[in-house]
């Protein structure tokens, strides 16, 4: 009588892979999901530079922020389509509001819109100074010391 010789996995050897693969998922998708939120604050904060980039041209072609009408100038006056969101294309994650405008001063906010993935991210301020500011979860105060690292 010829001895037979099976090969192949076993139910448990298999059931051990699947708790590997179960715990490695587990710990990966949090880190994913949270990579992703950083990479879109980052996009909002960039955003914010080229919008602020775009404040100082106007006040260099025009001396102030305050237009001729006595009113403080708007994001549309810098060309940009109001109400602002980012990603400009899209699913909107963060709603672009520009405050504190006087002759020489402005705030520029990107506040997340709720509902999306970044709700809970908090707001990312700048001002006319480069001042930055970034706050999970809560708003914040521009200064010479903050920036957009939540330090």
């Amino acid at each position: 009588m010829v001895k037979k010789h099976f090969s192949g996995f076993t139910l448990i050897e298999l059931m051990i892979v699947v708790a590997i693969v179960a715990i490695l998922a587990a710990i990966a998708y949090p880190s994913y999901q949270e990579y992703v939120r950083k990479t879109k604050r980052v996009e909002a904060q960039a955003e914010l530079m080229e919008l602020a980039s775009k404040l100082q041209r106007y006040k260099v072609a025009n001396f102030t922020f305050i237009q001729a009408d006595g009113n403080p100038i708007t994001l549309a006056n810098i060309g940009e389509t109001v109400p602002l969101t980012i990603p400009r294309q899209g699913q909107a994650l963060y709603t672009v509001t520009l405050t504190g405008v006087t002759a020489n001063t402005w705030t520029l906010n990107a506040i997340p819109i709720s509902g999306t993935s970044q709700q809970t991210d908090g707001h990312n301020r700048l001002n006319h100074r480069g001042e930055k500011c970034w706050t999970k979860g809560g708003t914040c105060t521009p200064s010479a010391t903050s920036n957009w690292d939540g330090k």
